[in-house]
């Protein structure tokens, strides 16, 4: 039979046992700062000293300082300096106005925007930078004030509409003195046309090539008697072969008028064809797609599409929170394009923004580019 283990239960430590380690606690405690005592070693029960352990520390040497090493690293690596900001040479034409500081630090967050040619919106420039801009005209002392946010920002003297004149000519001399001015310099700015019709594939793929450029036959009436007189594909005509290469081309006349008159040869097949006319869902998806893109590019429609066609295409732009407007000559083409603020197209053309380089400059305040804006290379 098997012995049933019973469970030893371990006495408590002897008292010697228990001092000795309260004492050995207290030594390590002492010891925490400072140079630790050497232990002494261990004497076994028959009398020989504990053996040291041939283990060593692990110990982190820091590696050597090397001047020829650290010089020829600092020629590998590449220092690339941060990128200039895009920005126009600082304007020297326009006077200090000699504004008070206080009202300085107010045009803060103001920036200029110019429009068809040097004509600024104060109203929009104002407007989005949070500033209300009021004009006040008192008839009987004849001055016209600007109030930025009810405090006289200029002032001029006069009848009304002169008045009006000189202080706003004040007014936007102090806005590029002391202010950033975004510049349109393009009405827009596209990457591609939109076109309401196009030509049929069908009939470009059916002509192949041009009809003056069709080989005649050897089959050809013409082709075979001008073999018998002595002729060979290929070469000139004449006994020195000193004539024309290529036949003359017969092209067919529209009318009764005669040689040299203008529109006297009728139209090639593929012009005469009616062109294939792309439903209008088609571009509702494309200005769909636009706007979910992050494209800064314009949408420019030609002059083919109706205006009632047009109207639809403005609607279904404003719906998707698009800016629609019409431009060009008698306000016919339809330019869509994402509303952006003066701010962003400042930053933007700043960070060399391709599409928005290509529409807006910015011009730097007269007073000098601001420290926040440069660039210490």
């Amino acid at each position: 039979m098997v012995g049933i283990k019973k469970n030893k239960s371990k006495l408590p430590a002897p008292k010697i046992k228990q001092k000795k380690a309260l004492n050995k606690w207290k030594e390590e405690k002492s010891n925490v700062v400072g140079e630790k005592k050497p232990k002494k070693a261990a004497k076994l029960s028959d009398g020989k000293e504990e053996k040291k352990s041939d283990h060593k520390p692990i110990v982190f040497v820091s590696p050597k300082t090397d001047t020829t090493d650290s010089a020829d690293d600092s020629d590998e690596m590449e220092i690339t300096p941060p990128k200039q900001p895009v920005l126009e040479p600082v304007p020297t034409d326009i006077p200090d106005p000699q504004l008070e500081k206080r009202k300085i630090k107010q045009l803060e967050p103001l920036i200029g925007y110019i429009y068809n040619g040097d004509q600024m919106s104060l109203k929009q420039s104002f407007e989005q930078a949070g500033l209300l801009l009021t004009p006040d005209y008192d008839e009987e002392t004849r001055v016209f004030r600007f109030l930025v946010n009810t405090k006289e920002i200029c002032r001029a003297e006069g009848e009304k509409n002169e008045a009006h004149s000189k202080a706003r000519e004040k007014l936007v001399q102090i806005v590029r003195y002391y202010c950033y001015t975004v510049k349109r310099v393009k009405e827009y700015h596209t990457r591609r046309k939109i076109f309401y019709t196009r030509p049929p594939k069908a009939a470009l793929q059916e002509l192949g090539k041009p009809l003056d450029q069709k080989k005649i036959s050897e089959e050809n009436v013409g082709f075979q008697m001008m073999q018998k007189q002595g002729w060979n594909p290929g070469t000139a005509l004449g006994v020195s072969t000193e004539g024309i290469l290529e036949p003359i081309v017969v092209k067919k006349r529209k009318g009764k008028r005669g040689l040299g008159t203008e529109d006297a040869i009728k139209p090639d097949k593929v012009t005469t064809e009616e062109k294939v006319k792309i439903p209008l869902e088609a571009f509702y998806l494309m200005l769909k797609q636009y706007a979910g893109v992050n494209a800064l590019y314009d949408i420019v429609f030609s002059s083919q599409f109706s205006k009632h066609q047009v109207a639809k295409l403005k609607n279904f732009a404003t719906s998707l929170k698009l800016m629609p407007q019409m431009i060009g000559n008698n306000k016919k083409k339809l330019v869509v394009s994402r509303p952006l603020t003066i701010k962003e197209i400042k930053e933007g053309v700043m960070k060399g923004h391709s599409d928005l380089c290509a529409k807006y400059v910015v011009i730097p305040p007269a007073a000098g580019i601001p420290e926040k804006d440069r660039v210490i290379v």
